[in-house]
């Protein structure tokens, strides 16, 4: 029995796939933010949980107020978004622009945002209005799920049968 080697192009393939099936095992990371409303644009304590982030730069799966202390604009923010763009380096929220109408409360308006050299901002408003950001945001991120990250079933297996498929049907066209 003569087995050829398999091709560069081939070996390339196969080591994205297994990268790609590693990368599905990141973990997501969810935060708390709190900060304290602007007087100007109704005040109040605001808490929240972002959900959902993964190293590297992406969008949340969810943003929600928990709670403020003024009793406006609670709920889910992602839906409405106008912005969702989130950097995590080494655990850590390192930039955010996220802009969103509250689609539970449609008068309400999120906003968190950073600069490089500012820092981070945190505004809940009315839509009508151009909010003023507090600087006094803070994030803090949340415990991991004691569940392990479950892998990509039977990965490994499928594809090697695939690979092994390939090689039949090759054998196949080779003989006829």
């Amino acid at each position: 029995m003569f087995f050829r080697p398999l091709s560069t192009g081939l070996l390339s393939f196969l080591a994205g796939s297994l990268l790609s099936a590693s990368a599905a095992l990141a973990v997501p990371m969810d935060f708390s933010f709190t900060f304290t409303n602007n007087p100007i644009d109704g005040g109040g304590l605001i808490t929240g949980v972002i959900r959902g982030l993964e190293e590297g730069t992406g969008a949340a799966t969810s943003v929600e107020v928990l709670s403020n202390t003024k009793n406006f604009g609670i709920g889910e923010y992602v839906g409405g978004i106008a912005f969702n763009s989130w950097t995590v380096t080494g655990g850590t929220i390192t930039s955010v622009n996220f802009i969103a109408l509250s689609p539970s409360d449609a008068d309400s308006r999120l906003w968190i945002a950073s600069d490089p050299t500012e820092g981070f901002f945190g505004g809940l408003n009315s839509r009508d209005r151009v909010p003023t950001l507090s600087d006094t945001i803070t994030f803090e991120k949340l415990p991991a799920d004691d569940v392990a990250p479950i892998p990509l079933p039977a990965g490994a297996p499928l594809l090697l049968t695939g690979i092994a498929a390939l090689v039949v049907l090759r054998r196949r066209n080779r003989n006829t």
